[in-house]
């Protein structure tokens, strides 16, 4: 794919250079729209809390072409354990969601950031580092931010990728409704040895709340550390960043019996808090990220949801700069947020489940973990909502299996020499276009957009992915920039109407 032409005219500033900024303006450069970055770091970050890259965002990042870097420098996550000291009580595994990428990929935040950085380079768009916003204003026609240094950027669009304490948010006043949850952990990045006695993430629910460790890729035995200090440091307003012989302390009194710190790359001191931002867009600004939605890291979900509003709110800005109908921009806040709000309801469950302190409903926990940890129809559906490949923009989740509607993901279904997800692109809606099994589709003219993908008996022998996407008849699926599906139905001569509709 080709996404290094740009196109002379409209402007988007990004202000916020992480993973959803970077990520929505590689997916304005596919659809050739100039855009400027701008972040208020000096230089990249060299610490993460974020981690975990689920199926989707990793979907999303093949259609930019890196999936496969992402991959080859990620550790696969294979599941969970709980544990008792040494011994292991039950695990909770990843089974492989149905996608090209069926694990968790466990990449630091900086790791990620350098890929995508790189990118933005061989494209020609440079990072604006130590440029803050201290204010913006707009009217009908375009967006101003005025820099600490004094320095106006005007832009017909922007974005906020700032991150949770995001200076657009309040530029622009949008309440960030929510609260700190009252609970402090200690966050290290540490190479152990001997290598704790667990496959790759486990978790130790004690009186205190959870000891989490997870497997951090590279070959020096490098362990991300979560620890609930929440009771030794109530009434400290700030509490100081803890010396490697408490984290190994703690350790010892709450985690495996015999794993020693040899080293610390990254120590940190995280407090958790619940937020969502009442509104994704003032006028011409969006928020995007942890400017919209912040929320605890249980379950690795935050930064795969800003990728994704990256991805959603890029292709329609895209769209809209080409002459698209404004209103196309509304759905963006429309399917984004309540996806948020959703993330953040089952993320406050797992933090109050894995934070019990009375030993009675702790006990009571311990029991249905165990109870249910054997059940294969619970783990596949756990690792599909952890993929994140249930999230739908239809009024119901999808189940894995099940036919496709409108709002629902592409599944990506094997065709001859490749799969649905190969004729995928964030510059362009897919028509796909099926055969009745045994018979002939209807001749619908190839075009740049809609891209023109036939399914028939010879790219799809035996008809199985027709009948997945509910198609044995015949019948065409029109395919958003962003995989989601936008239309379905029997007649594809209505597909040029339906394009010219969304843009």
């Amino acid at each position: 794919m080709d996404h290094t032409r740009h196109r002379q005219g409209s402007e988007v500033l990004i202000v916020g250079a992480g993973p959803t900024g970077m990520v929505a303006a590689l997916v304005l450069a596919a659809n050739r729209i100039p855009c400027r970055l701008i972040d208020r770091r000096a230089t990249p970050t060299s610490s993460s809390r974020a981690l975990g890259l689920q199926a989707r965002s990793m979907e999303l990042l093949a259609g930019l072409g890196l999936a496969e870097e992402v991959a080859r420098d990620a550790y696969r996550l294979s599941g969970a354990s709980i544990m008792r000291g040494d011994r292991e009580l039950t695990r909770m595994p990843w089974l492989p969601p149905e996608s090209p990428y069926p694990y968790t990929y466990v990449l630091p935040q900086q790791g990620l950031e350098a890929i995508l950085r790189r990118r933005l380079g061989e494209l020609g768009i440079d990072v604006a580092a130590g440029s803050e916003l201290e204010s913006l204003t707009q009217d009908e026609q375009s967006v101003t931010a005025r820099l600490a240094d004094g320095r106006e950027l005007t832009a017909d669009w922007l974005i906020g990728a700032d991150g949770s304490r995001s200076s657009v948010r309040d530029g622009l006043g949008i309440p960030f409704t929510g609260e700190a949850t009252g609970e402090t952990y200690y966050l290290a990045d540490a190479v152990l040895d001997p290598a704790p006695p667990v496959q790759d993430s486990a978790m130790w629910l004690g009186a205190e709340g959870p000891l989490m460790i997870m497997r951090l890729p590279g070959p020096d035995g490098l362990w991300r550390l979560f620890v609930d200090v929440t009771d030794r440091t109530a009434g400290d307003d700030r509490p100081a960043e803890p010396p490697p012989e408490l984290l190994q302390a703690l350790l010892d009194e709450r985690g495996p019996t015999s794993t020693t710190i040899v080293r610390t790359d990254w120590i940190s001191v995280y407090r958790t808090r619940v937020c969502l931002a009442d509104r994704y867009r003032v006028g011409r600004a969006f928020l995007a990220g942890d400017a919209a939605h912040v929320f605890p890291p249980f379950g690795g979900q935050g930064m795969n949801l800003g990728i994704q509003d990256a991805v959603n709110l890029g292709w329609r800005l895209a769209r809209v700069i080409r002459g698209a109908a404004p209103d196309l921009l509304d759905g963006y806040e429309a399917e984004r947020r309540p996806v948020a709000a959703a993330t953040i309801t089952k993320v406050e469950a797992r933090r109050r489940m894995y934070g019990i302190r009375n030993p009675l409903a702790r006990g009571a926990r311990d029991l249905l973990l165990r109870a249910t940890a054997g059940s294969r129809a619970l783990a596949r559906q756990t690792s599909w909502e952890n993929s994140q490949l249930d999230i739908s923009y239809a009024r119901r989740r999808p189940r894995p299996g099940a036919v496709p509607t409108e709002g629902d993901r592409l599944p990506d279904l094997p065709v001859t020499g490749g799969s649905l997800h190969d004729h995928l692109d964030p510059a362009h809606f897919t028509l796909i276009n099926f055969a009745p099994v045994g018979g002939r589709a209807d001749a619908v003219e190839p075009g740049d957009d809609p891209v023109l993908v036939r399914i028939d008996d010879e790219s799809d022998p035996g008809g199985g992915t027709r009948a997945a996407c509910g198609m044995r008849r015949g019948g065409y699926l029109l395919v958003r920039p962003d995989g989601h599906i936008a239309e379905r139905g029997q007649d594809p001569s209505k597909v040029r109407i339906l394009t010219a509709e969304r843009g």
